[in-house]
C-alpha cells in the first residue's frame, strides 16, 4: 500500500471510528489491517475473476489491499473519505462509490465476496447490511463481518461510557443468532491485538507461528465471521505481524510524538490561562460595577419605600376628609328632617346658615387647597402614584354627585346647609 500523510486527508477531523493512516499510531492501523490481510486468503481462493465488495470503507486503504482480486469496489456514505480513496487508491480494478450499506447500487449476485468490517455497529437498520450483503453475493460467496464485542467493549471504555457512533452492539450469542438468521454456515474467529515475539533472519524464505493465545468469545476484543450459503473451507487460526510490530520502537516514536503534542497543549494552555486572567480582571470590573448598581439600585428601593409611605399616608388623610363628607351627608340628612320645624325659625336659622355657608366655604376652599397641593404632589410621584390621581378624580366625582343630589339642592332652594359650588 502507498505511503500516505496525514495532511493529504483534510476531509473529516480523527474522531477513531473512521481510520486515517499515518493519523493514528501503529497499533490501531494494525488492527484495522489485518482483517483485510485476513480478507486477502480468501480473494486468492477465487481467482483472478473474483469480484470483491467492500461496504462502509472509510478512507480506502483496507480496500487497496484487496486488489489482487479482477475487480474491488468500495462504498461509503461520507463523500469526503470516497474523494479521498478515490484520488489515493483508486485504479482499473480499485473503484469507489458514495452509497449507503443499507441499500447498495449493484445487481442480484454481482459478487464473489463482501467484507464489511466495523460497520454493522454503527447502523439502525443493521439487519439491512446483511441481507444486502446476501442478495449480492454469488451462489457460493462468502459476507466476511466484524464487529467489537460489546462485552468486552464496554469493558475497555470504563469511565468514557458507551460510544456515540455506535447504534447496536453484540455480544457472541447475539452476533451468531443474527447470522444464522440469514446465513446457514457462519463461521466466526475471534480477533484479539496480542504481542509476539518474533525470531526473524534478514531474508527470511517462510514462517512458522504457534497461535496459543485464548480464543474464549466471551474475552474477545472483536468478532470476524465468514458467512455463506454454501459450506466454508476456512478453519485455521491466522496471525498477522506487521512489519511495524517492533512494539517497543513503535512506542518510543508515538511517546515522542505525544511529547510534541504536550508541547503545543501547553503553549495553549498557557494562552487559555492568560486569557482567563484577562477574563478575571475584567470579571472583577463587572462585579465592582455590578456591586455600585446594587447600592444605586438598592438607595431606590429606599426611595420607592419611602413614596409609597407618603402615598400611604396621603391615603390616609384622603379617608378622613371623606370621612368628613360622610359626616356632612348625615347632617344633611338630618336637615332634611327637621325643615318643618326650622321653618318657624328660619330668620335665625338663615343667619346661622349664612355663617355656617361661610365657614363650610372656607374649609371647601381648605380642602381645594389640599387637593391642590395633594395633586401636586402626587404629579411628581412615579408610575404607581397616579392611581392615586384616579382615585382622588372618584373623590371629586362624589363631592360632585353630593352637589347633584336631590336632597342637597333641596337645602339648596330654602337656603338650608352649606352652598357647594361646581367642582371641574
Amino acid at each position: 500500500m502507498a505511503e500516505f500523510t496525514g495532511a493529504e486527508f483534510t476531509g473529516a477531523e480523527f474522531t477513531g471510528e473512521r481510520v486515517i493512516p499515518e493519523l493514528v499510531d501503529a497499533d490501531l492501523l494494525n488492527e484495522h489491517l489485518a482483517r483485510y490481510r485476513f480478507a486477502r486468503r480468501f480473494v486468492a481462493g477465487l481467482g483472478e475473476s473474483a469480484r470483491v465488495l467492500d461496504a462502509g470503507c472509510g478512507t480506502g486503504y483496507g480496500t487497496a489491499e484487496l486488489a489482487g482480486a479482477a475487480s474491488v469496489t468500495g462504498t461509503d456514505i461520507a463523500a469526503e473519505a470516497v474523494e479521498h480513496a478515490r484520488s489515493r487508491y483508486g485504479s482499473e480494478r480499485v473503484r469507489f462509490i458514495q452509497a449507503t450499506c443499507e441499500t447498495l447500487p449493484f445487481r442480484d449476485a454481482a459478487f464473489d465476496l463482501v467484507v464489511a468490517f466495523e460497520v454493522i455497529e454503527h447502523l439502525d437498520r443493521w439487519q439491512l447490511l446483511l441481507s444486502e450483503a446476501k442478495r449480492l453475493l454469488k451462489p457460493g460467496g462468502i459476507l466476511l463481518v466484524s464487529t467489537p464485542n460489546r462485552d468486552y467493549y464496554a469493558e475497555s471504555r470504563g469511565a468514557s461510557g458507551p460510544n456515540p457512533f455506535h447504534r447496536h452492539e453484540f455480544d457472541y450469542a447475539e452476533f451468531e443468532a443474527a447470522l444464522g438468521a440469514l446465513y446457514p454456515h457462519v463461521r466466526i474467529w475471534t480477533q484479539n491485538h496480542a504481542e509476539a515475539i518474533v525470531f526473524a533472519p534478514q531474508n527470511a524464505r517462510a514462517s512458522t507461528t504457534e497461535t496459543a493465545g485464548s480464543n474464549d468469545p466471551a474475552k474477545a476484543h472483536f468478532y470476524l465471521a465468514a458467512c455463506s450459503q454454501s459450506p466454508i473451507a476456512a478453519s485455521d487460526a491466522f496471525a498477522w505481524i506487521p512489519s511495524s510490530a517492533n512494539v517497543l520502537r513503535e512506542r518510543e516514536l508515538h511517546i515522542a510524538k505525544l511529547k510534541g503534542e504536550l508541547e503545543k497543549k501547553d503553549a495553549w494552555l498557557q494562552q487559555t490561562l492568560d486569557a482567563h486572567s484577562e477574563l478575571q480582571s475584567r470579571h472583577e470590573e463587572l462585579t465592582a460595577e455590578m456591586e455600585r448598581q446594587n447600592e444605586w439600585a438598592a438607595e431606590l428601593d429606599r426611595e420607592v419605600t419611602q413614596r409609597n409611605r407618603r402615598i400611604a399616608e396621603l391615603q390616609s388623610e384622603l379617608e378622613l376628609r371623606l370621612g368628613w363628607i360622610r359626616d356632612l351627608e348625615a347632617q344633611l340628612d338630618r336637615a332634611r328632617t327637621e325643615i318643618e320645624r326650622l321653618n318657624a325659625e328660619s330668620a335665625q336659622l338663615t343667619l346661622e346658615a349664612t355663617a355656617q355657608l361661610a365657614r363650610l366655604r372656607a374649609e371647601a376652599a381648605d380642602f381645594r387647597s389640599a387637593l391642590a397641593d395633594l395633586q401636586s404632589t402626587v404629579a411628581e410621584r412615579t408610575e404607581w402614584a397616579q392611581r392615586l390621581d384616579a382615585e382622588i378624580a372618584g373623590y371629586r366625582e362624589e363631592l360632585r354627585r353630593i352637589g347633584a343630589s336631590r336632597w342637597f339642592r333641596a337645602g339648596k332652594t330654602l337656603r338650608l346647609g352649606p352652598q357647594v359650588r361646581d367642582i371641574k
